[in-house]
């Protein structure tokens, strides 16, 4: 697909996974969920930014046989946020919409970054995000719409009040962005929050807040784009795989 890029971030820890291992160094299928949503993302577009952090030279070993990568480093994991602010400058010029995709994700796939891109292009509009529903959406942040069904912010869970965890619509982390957007709100993130992060998340408000609300694609199979954060989840997903290699998909 011409003229986007597709920014992975890769460079946090994990502590939910209660390992030395960096989380996206984590094997499905007997691989690096890393290389996975590389994989997927090259057979999409030409141009893909790994943002690196915690343990990044293992990282930037195990995708060594993915020559055209480029990576950014991320010396502090400082939130979403700031790694796209670290990826940014890779972008080339010529680019005119970003994908983001989180690196521990790997069963994303090919044909679901495609309708991303192609229903943020139709709309035509600055940006787009990947929600999906979930029956417990705990530990995710949920999407809060206006009166007009408008996407007014995302908040996250720990920030989240009561009634807004009873959300069930929640952001996956994948979104599609004119890059001039994100050059345009990311530098004027602030970290007042929970997490003490530049939350990504937060480009939302800002953009609704100037008459600029962000787009939804409803994604239906949730587990294709919600992030591994537990060894839980990485069994889940492993069964998945699994089933999906015994009905030929």
């Amino acid at each position: 697909m011409e003229e986007v890029s597709v920014i992975i971030l890769a460079g946090g820890k994990g502590t939910r996974m209660k390992s030395d291992r960096a989380k996206v160094l984590h094997e499905l299928g007997g691989i690096p969920m890393i290389r996975h949503v590389v994989h997927t993302a090259l057979a999409v577009v030409e141009d893909v930014v790994v943002v690196i952090g915690h343990q990044a030279e293992r990282v930037r070993r195990v995708l060594s046989d993915f020559p055209s990568l480029l990576f950014a480093v991320q010396d502090e994991q400082l939130g979403t946020g700031h790694a796209v602010i670290t990826a940014l400058p890779l972008i080339p010029d010529t680019m005119r919409d970003a994908v983001i995709l989180c690196g521990d994700t790997p069963l994303i796939q090919a044909q679901t970054i495609e309708v991303l891109i192609n229903e943020h292009r139709a709309r035509e509009v600055e940006l787009t995000l990947a929600t999906t529903r979930l029956d417990e959406p705990v530990g995710y942040g949920r999407i809060i719409c206006d009166a007009q069904r408008r996407v007014m912010r995302i908040v996250e869970e720990a920030d989240a009040s009561d009634s807004e965890k009873k959300i069930d619509t929640v952001n996956t982390g994948t979104y599609c962005a004119k890059a001039a957007f994100l050059r345009r709100f990311l530098p004027d993130l602030r970290h007042d929050n929970a997490q003490g992060e530049f939350y990504l998340t937060d480009v939302v408000e800002k953009a609704y807040q100037r008459g600029i609300p962000a787009a939804v694609v409803e994604l239906s199979n949730s587990l294709e784009v919600l992030g591994i954060n537990t060894m839980e989840d990485l069994a889940r997903a492993e069964a998945s795989c699994r089933e999906m290699v015994d009905h030929g998909g």
